[in-house]
């Protein structure tokens, strides 16, 4: 290996979008061209993302030598960006790197991905989505709820005023589609949070000439949210 950037993937732990990263993340060069070859430049179409090289390394670490951070105002939600790298290499040139991580709002949301799993065809099948308050002195209300599969039944729940809502969704019996994909749609009154979404999947397990569910191969597959 000539050169490469050890990981190749910097991951974030989740953090306010109004404070940015609490702590740097870092990487270092390896391969047999580390010790020589100068990076040149960093390019990220997102420019919240920032990125430093210290080929001694930051605080007197050196396995520290690419620094990250992320800047304030990152939106809501998950993230994950590509940084190019570019070095005076005439064989490595330019390398990868993927940033991830996930910026919490006002309102933490558990799952993000709802699974409903394989549906037996005449059972009603109910899961639930939780939102929380992630600060004491933050308050909320969840104005509607929908869905954007036909047949999926929402129903909501004010477990704790202002704080906490319990969202259940459900198969009712009549759904009659082979696979289940779409989103829950949570409108609340926070601004930057005003439309949650949650993708929701599943499929209704078919039945066989005898009024009975039938076995197939891909019946133990799960089904991966879109």
């Amino acid at each position: 290996m000539v050169l490469a950037i050890n990981p190749v993937t910097i991951v974030f732990p989740a953090f306010a979008s109004s404070s940015g990263s609490l702590q740097p993340r870092y990487a270092r060069l390896t391969g047999s061209q580390s010790a020589t070859v100068n990076i040149e430049s960093f390019a990220c179409a997102n420019k919240l993302i920032s990125v430093e090289f210290n080929r001694s390394g930051f605080d007197g670490d050196a396995t520290r030598q690419v620094k990250f951070s992320v800047g304030p105002g990152m939106p809501v939600g998950r993230f994950r960006e590509r940084v190019q790298v570019k070095t005076d290499s005439a064989e490595a040139g330019t390398l990868a790197v993927f940033v991830t991580g996930e910026v919490l709002g006002a309102v933490s949301v558990s799952p993000r991905h709802l699974p409903l799993g394989t549906i037996r065809p005449g059972t009603t099948v109910t899961r639930h989505i939780t939102l929380r308050s992630t600060r004491e002195d933050i308050t909320f209300n969840v104005l509607q709820v929908s869905s954007t599969v036909e047949g999926l039944d929402t129903e909501l729940t004010e477990t704790v005023p202002g704080k906490e809502y319990l969202i259940a969704v459900s198969a009712a019996e009549s759904l009659d589609r082979p696979v289940i994909r779409g989103e829950i749609l949570i409108t609340t009154d926070v601004p930057n949070q005003q439309i949650i979404k949650v993708r929701v999947f599943g499929r209704i397990q078919k039945e066989s000439p005898r009024g009975r569910p039938a076995r197939s191969r891909d019946q133990a597959a799960p089904l991966a949210p879109m």
